[in-house]
């Protein structure tokens, strides 16, 4: 007879098997569905399976749908808040269309709230999927800019008309700061230079206040530059006289000879123009395109129109030209990119309260964690009580017009508006908006 031991051991070996497998049986989906190639699919479950933070479906031994859930944690100078990244989600072409990924969505974020996870979100490729998940209680949250350049577009020359308008003697300065810069296209086989893209990046996010911005860890930069690698991608960094880091960012080339440029780092406004510069002399045939949030760019355009008056009769009629002009913003032309749906509103609203205290304002959440029950908020300047109504109590507090009252999709859209032009939502409920940002994942 086995021992306890024995018994023991004996389970533990099983379960590992039995991982093992599931983890080769996701791969194999997710090859089948996404295309990747195997290097990229490795990397991913190499870097991120854990057994805990996944969904999946078999029947009949067969795996038939599943995804795979990536931490990340999010934060604005000392406040923070824990988001769990959906990916991969995929399901074998025969079983669709019969409600099996909606039931794994819930069933993850089930196992979100569980293990204190704050909100779950994902990236739709697609304008369809952003339909999808729409339905299934999420909401467009990150947006992006995408700036493009010619092929013939002239960064250093971008960077001479801005210096333009300061004083005399401080453009000078810039362009000789400008003119010493040194950009290099780094070797990804270096550790050392790695080791200190690293420490650069998550020093810059670390100080990002104007925005939420994903925090990558140590583990999560190691991912993204093999990725960048594997995907034939490159990294150009900017440094200075004391060859200390001011700048970097990644590059990546598609099959339609246009560089894309997901992200970039920069001290200043120099490092900037000199990494685009660099980055547009080493691919001078292309065009390019710059991803960056709509807190990040202060691009503007005048954009004009001429117009003129026909006569009945034949020619123009006298003075019957004209010009119409508009500043074209760039920010406010941002596309959806992620999407978020809240787990813990108590921490997501505790997270407004800390990131701004100059605001004030009092909601009642409806259904604030599903379950019917709701949630009262009231802030002032930064200090936030939370009281929790029961169902027979919530008419009462929502005949109460200094009470602003929303449901959980309401709160999302409210959060997480896109940015525009006017103060509308801020003068009508004082809530303010929770810009988050995010970038270099594996998507």
């Amino acid at each position: 007879m086995p021992t306890q031991a024995t018994q023991l051991i004996t389970k533990v070996y099983i379960q590992i098997m039995h991982t093992a497998e599931l983890k080769s049986k996701m791969m194999q989906l997710w090859k089948n569905t996404f295309h990747d190639s195997d290097a990229y699919i490795s990397l991913v479950f190499d870097t991120y399976f854990n057994p805990d933070l996944i969904a999946y479906n078999e029947e009949n031994g067969k795996l038939v749908s599943a995804m795979l859930g990536v931490p990340y944690e999010f934060g604005n100078g000392g406040n923070k808040l824990k988001g769990l990244y959906l990916c991969g989600l995929a399901t074998q072409e025969e079983f669709r269309h019969r409600g099996i990924m909606n039931d794994l969505i819930e069933k993850i974020n089930t196992t979100a709230i569980e293990k204190g996870y704050d909100f779950t979100f994902l990236i739709p490729a697609t304008d369809a999927l952003i339909n999808y998940y729409s339905a299934r209680g999420y909401n467009n949250a990150i947006y992006r800019v995408e700036d493009r350049y010619t092929e013939v577009h002239d960064f250093a020359k971008d960077y001479r008309s801005i210096l333009m308008i300061e004083d005399e003697r401080v453009s000078a300065l810039k362009t000789k700061y400008f003119d010493s810069l040194i950009t290099d296209f780094i070797n990804p086989k270096e550790e050392k230079t790695i080791d200190e893209i690293i420490q650069y990046i998550m020093s810059s996010e670390e100080n990002i206040t104007t925005y939420i911005s994903l925090r990558h860890s140590a583990k999560d930069l190691h991912a993204v530059i093999k990725e960048n690698d594997i995907s034939k991608g490159k990294i150009v960094t900017c440094r200075n006289n004391d060859k200390k880091l001011t700048g970097l960012a990644f590059v990546t080339v598609d099959d339609k000879k246009r560089v894309n440029i997901p992200k970039i780092y920069y001290d200043d406004n120099c490092s900037l123009y000199k990494l685009l510069d660099s980055v547009k002399k080493y691919y001078s045939d292309f065009s390019l395109s710059l991803y960056c949030y709509p807190e990040d760019t202060g691009r503007r355009a005048l954009w004009s129109k001429v117009y003129a008056a026909a006569n009945p009769d034949g020619g123009m009629l006298d003075n019957s030209f004209g010009i119409t002009e508009r500043v074209y913003n760039v920010s406010l032309h941002a596309r959806p990119y992620g999407m978020i749906r809240i787990l813990n509103c108590h921490e997501v609203l505790k997270f407004v309260a800390n990131h701004r205290s100059d605001v004030k304002f009092s909601i009642l959440v409806k259904e604030y964690n599903y379950s019917g029950n709701a949630l009262k908020c009231d802030v002032v300047d930064g200090k936030i009580k939370f009281e929790y109504i029961p169902d027979n109590e919530i008419k009462n507090y929502m005949a109460n017009p200094s009470i602003t009252v929303l449901n959980h999709r309401e709160l999302m859209e409210i959060l997480f508006r896109k940015k525009d032009s006017s103060n509308l939502i801020m003068e009508a409920f004082g809530i303010p908006r929770l810009a988050m940002n995010m970038a270099l994942l594996l998507d």
